[in-house]
C-alpha cells in the first residue's frame, strides 16, 4: 500500500467517524420568534403634546376642493397631451383571435362566417384568403384569457378550432365582453 492511498483512506475513515459520531439537528418544538422580547422604545419617535392653549393658537389649515384641475407645470401638461394623442394615434396592438376553419372550400369558409355573425355577433369574422387555402379567424381579443372564454363555445361546433396570436385593431376589442 502506498503512501497516497493510506492518506486517502485516514482522512476518509476520519471524516466518516466524525460524522457518525455527531448528533442529528432536530428542529425544537419551541418556536423561536416566540419568544422574542425586545425593548424598542428607546427608538421610537416621541412628539410633544400640546396643551390646549398651545393648540388653540396653532392657525388652523383649510382645505379647498376645486373642480378645476390643478396645474403644476404647464411643459408637465404639454408632455402628457403629447403622450395621450401619440396613444389616440394607436390602432393595433398585440392580440388573439380564434381561427375557426381552414380548408379549400370557399363555400365551408362562408359557413363559417355565418355561424360566426350568428352566434357571437359581438366577435368580428375575418376571411383570410391564401391560395388555395380559406382562413376564418373571429375575435380581437387583448389577452389570451378573453380568448379562452370563447373557444370552449366554439369548439362544441369546430373541433379544430384555435387561438392564434395577430395584431388586432384595439377599437374593436373593446366591444368584446
Amino acid at each position: 500500500m502506498n503512501l497516497k492511498s493510506f492518506v486517502f483512506l485516514l482522512i476518509s475513515a476520519s471524516v466518516f467517524v466524525g460524522c457518525a459520531s455527531s448528533k442529528p439537528v432536530r428542529p425544537t418544538t419551541t418556536d423561536a420568534y416566540s419568544n422574542y422580547d425586545e425593548d424598542l422604545s428607546a427608538v421610537r419617535p416621541k412628539y410633544k403634546e400640546l396643551t390646549p392653549a398651545e393648540a388653540a393658537k396653532k392657525p388652523e389649515v383649510k382645505r379647498v376642493l376645486s373642480d378645476q384641475p390643478l396645474h403644476v407645470n404647464r411643459r408637465l401638461d404639454a408632455a402628457v397631451d403629447t403622450i395621450a394623442s401619440k396613444n389616440r394615434a394607436i390602432r393595433f396592438a398585440s392580440g388573439y383571435r380564434i381561427q375557426i376553419y381552414v380548408g379549400n372550400i370557399r363555400k365551408d369558409a362562408d359557413d363559417a362566417r355565418l355561424f360566426s355573425y350568428q352566434t357571437f355577433p359581438e366577435l368580428n369574422p375575418y376571411l383570410v384568403y391564401n391560395q388555395p387555402t380559406y382562413r376564418v379567424r373571429i375575435g380581437d381579443f387583448m389577452t389570451r384569457l378573453e380568448a379562452e372564454r370563447y373557444l370552449q363555445q366554439v369548439r362544441s361546433r369546430y373541433e379544430s378550432a384555435v387561438i392564434l396570436p395577430e395584431k388586432i385593431d384595439l377599437k374593436k376589442s373593446l366591444l368584446v365582453k
